[in-house]
């Protein structure tokens, strides 16, 4: 059912307008329509929703097989109706359309022996393949072309030209299978499991000086893609961020000279470099990037949504939480916000709740038809944000945390100290390597605050050791994901410091409706 629910919505929202999907001249072609519309509705989730309402049966009946596969066969031929002309797809994008589609019609009619239009049709293929850089697709034009001069027409000029063409570019693709086999695999048997840093940058060089060779020789866009990535994964693995963002800047610069929009590599190497900006507190280069990011990006696909986390974390770490707080709302009211993975919802869930923090303290002011915020329900949070059972990239950190932000805050004392009790645990768990030194000197600060009973100036002094091994490991040289610290830990001190009062609170016997004592100073 997913197949088919996929191939709806794609064929739906990027059909041709003057182009009819199916019509309804017999019953069987109304039901039919009546299943993809459904298929839209999210009416039929599963195959025995739509069985049921049909034929009253399950998903294996042979009339719901029938009509199935009638649908899926109309969507299938539909395909070659989609609009490549949509504004928000790249000139690459839409080359790349066109050509499969009529290398797909030429191949029908050399099937035909209507070789004359095959040939016709492949001479225009080939031009835009070369242009565009689809080496694939230019190595099975230039075969078939070399056939056909070879054999039915004899033309050995011909022949040798086209002969030529696919040598070379058979040499190229093998270059580029190669880099996109070596970048795969880095990923697949590296960074995707528990390999150390160093491995992962010794490997990272090893497979980019592999294809040396041919990077000076030939510079299509697969192949430098791919090299690339294994280069940024060289420097990225061990954080080293000033050298990846030199690497992203030439790639871009390398990119950007294509005569199309290479939007992908684009996306991914000024993501990459917006990241290493805020890192290095190099804030108005990142505002920069951010900005030359949006015109590749087309509003509401993934990648545009992976952009906006970094881009609201660039407003944070420069204190533009007014900022972060619309943007939020531009993220979360978006319509197809509801359609990303669960774990990128994740994110903005935890975006939610320091953002929320800020509205309480009063460095974000909500507006007038604010809705979303003034229902925020911290219950909700605590029991709707799961902690990550393996918790590779240490997102619990900032979950954890800002819990005890709002429980200092809402003066509920006792769930602090039972809050920041789990939390030590977890430390002794999980931080115990260097790469999460800022996160064990945070979490140690903030196990001062109960231990001084909630008294500011006490905390301060206990906290005072740490705050400076804090402060000597900045965040451009801290071996740690870029999505832990979505206030820098530093500036986020301040902001637990400011909600403390030079008074003591003592934790109360467990019980229901209990509060926590004040004592004056």
């Amino acid at each position: 059912m997913q197949v088919l629910r996929e191939l709806a919505l794609i064929v739906n929202n990027n059909r041709l307008k003057n182009v009819e999907l199916l019509d309804a001249t017999s019953k069987e072609k109304s039901r039919t329509e009546i299943f993809y519309q459904g298929l839209l509705d999210n009416k039929f989730l599963t195959d025995e929703d739509a069985a049921r309402f049909f034929y009253g049966e399950d998903k294996s009946h042979p009339a719901y097989q029938k009509l199935r596969h009638k649908l899926k066969r109309k969507l299938v031929n539909h395909l070659f109706f989609l609009n490549s002309k949509e504004p928000s797809h790249s000139n690459r994008y839409q080359a790349f359309y066109e050509c499969c589609r009529d290398w797909a019609a030429a191949k029908i009619l050399f099937g035909k022996n209507a070789s004359g239009a095959g040939v016709n049709l492949s001479f225009n293929i080939l031009k835009r393949a070369k242009k565009y850089e689809f080496t694939e697709l230019t190595v099975d034009v230039a075969r078939t072309l070399r056939v056909h001069f070879g054999t039915l027409e004899g033309n050995l000029k011909k022949f040798e030209q086209y002969n030529e063409l696919f040598k070379e570019y058979s040499e190229i693709i093998a270059w580029e299978d190669l880099a996109e086999e070596l970048y795969t695999e880095l990923v697949l048997r590296y960074t995707n499991i528990k390999a150390t840093d160093d491995l992962i940058q010794d490997k990272a060089k090893e497979y980019y000086e592999r294809l040396q060779e041919s990077l000076s020789k030939y510079q299509t866009y697969r192949l430098h893609l791919c090299a690339t990535l294994i280069k940024l994964t060289q420097y990225s693995s061990v954080n080293n961020y000033k050298e990846t963002a030199v690497i992203c800047q030439e790639s871009i610069e390398f990119f950007e000279r294509k005569n199309y929009l290479a939007s992908m590599p684009l996306q991914i190497f000024y993501y990459q470099l917006l990241v290493c900006h805020i890192q290095l507190k190099q804030y108005e280069e990142g505002r920069v990037a951010a900005e030359s990011c949006l015109e590749v990006l087309t509003e509401g696909s993934f990648n545009w949504f992976k952009y906006q986390e970094l881009y609201l974390m660039l407003m944070m770490h420069t204190h533009q939480y007014q900022k972060a707080y619309q943007l939020f709302h531009k993220v979360n009211d978006h319509k197809r916000f509801a359609f990303l993975p669960e774990h990128v919802k994740e994110m903005w869930k935890i975006f939610e709740a320091y953002i929320h923090y800020l509205v309480i303290i009063q460095k974000v002011k909500l507006s007038k038809k604010d809705k979303h915020f003034t229902k925020f329900r911290l219950g909700r949070f605590l029991n709707g944000t799961p902690i990550y059972s393996k918790d590779k990239r240490g997102m619990n950190i900032p979950i954890l945390v800002v819990q005890i932000l709002f429980m200092i805050l809402q003066r509920n004392y006792n769930s602090a100290i039972d809050r920041i009790e789990a939390i030590e645990k977890y430390c002794s768990r999980y931080l115990t390597k260097d790469d999460t030194f800022r996160s064990n000197c945070f979490i140690k600060m903030l196990l001062q605050i109960p231990a001084c009973s909630f008294h500011k100036a006490a905390v301060e002094r206990k906290t005072a050791k740490f705050l400076n091994r804090l402060k000597g490991m900045p965040l451009d040289v801290a071996k740690q994901s870029h999505e832990i610290e979505i206030i820098p830990y530093e500036e986020l001190w301040e902001l637990v410091i400011d909600s403390l009062e030079n008074k003591f609170y003592r934790k109360q016997p467990q019980r229901a409706g209990s509060t926590a004592r004040k004592v004056h100073a």
